[in-house]
């Protein structure tokens, strides 16, 4: 499968080179500990009450359980979150990760006010429907709006977000919603690459099962010190 061929290449360091997967250094240390590297971003949290919830929680036990779960570090649960459309984060100051009309050295304390007051006018709660397409490469869970009509509406969320707060990514619209259950820590050699492909699609057959459709919460503008806890400063109306 494509997908398949793709995750492989990523496990192993042929997608992308490096000595190390790219959030070694920057979001975690080698032992997968969260290292400090603040932001803000626009998320949809997993209601803990849901079953949904629970159903991600299993795909991700099952991870867990592999023979290689040490070449992950994985999320608390209750962390787990779609991203609507991704802010800025303090190690990332380059021209097409910031607002194009604030200075790069700005601190990430302005960045986030200037962002919050551009979106105060939008704090209601609005729920977007979706359903799991994959679980990639024993790390995320790849997601896509349940029906036409809610991936058109999650897109032009997106679109809104990305003009209201004046963030041009030049992949903006190649974008794959995801749920991301764990981040990898080393690369992997083919053979386990392939163990984690076939981890993959037991965890994605379980997840497809249990949830073949999930509402998030509603729509969050958050600040982050660490990849493991999001707090919200306002529910967002798009």
């Amino acid at each position: 499968m494509q997908d398949d061929q793709a995750a492989i290449e990523y496990l192993t360091g042929a997608l992308t080179g490096g000595a190390r997967p790219a959030a070694v250094g920057l979001k975690f240390t080698e032992d997968g500990a969260p290292v400090s590297c603040p932001g803000y971003t626009t998320i949809c949290h997993v209601d803990p009450a849901s079953d949904a919830f629970r159903a991600l929680v299993s795909a991700q036990d099952i991870l867990k359980a592999g023979s290689l779960a040490s070449a992950f570090t994985f999320m608390p649960a209750d962390s787990l979150h779609m991203t609507l459309f991704e802010g800025v984060i303090d190690y990332a100051r380059t021209a097409d990760r910031w607002p194009e009309h604030l200075p790069l050295k700005a601190t990430i304390a302005q960045v986030t006010e200037d962002a919050a007051a551009r979106l105060k006018g939008h704090c209601c709660q609005q729920k977007f429907k979706v359903r799991p397409i994959q679980v990639f490469g024993g790390f995320t869970v790849g997601m896509a709006g349940a029906t036409k009509q809610e991936e058109d509406r999650l897109r032009l969320t997106r679109n809104a977000l990305r003009d209201e707060l004046n963030l041009h990514r030049p992949d903006h619209d190649a974008y794959q919603f995801h749920v991301t259950l764990a981040y990898l820590l080393r690369w992997l050699s083919r053979d386990e690459a392939q163990e984690i492909i076939e981890l993959s699609h037991t965890a994605a057959k379980a997840l497809l099962a249990d949830m073949p459709e999930l509402t998030l919460g509603p729509a969050e503008l958050c600040v982050f010190e660490t990849m493991h806890r999001f707090e919200r400063m306002m529910y967002l109306d798009y």
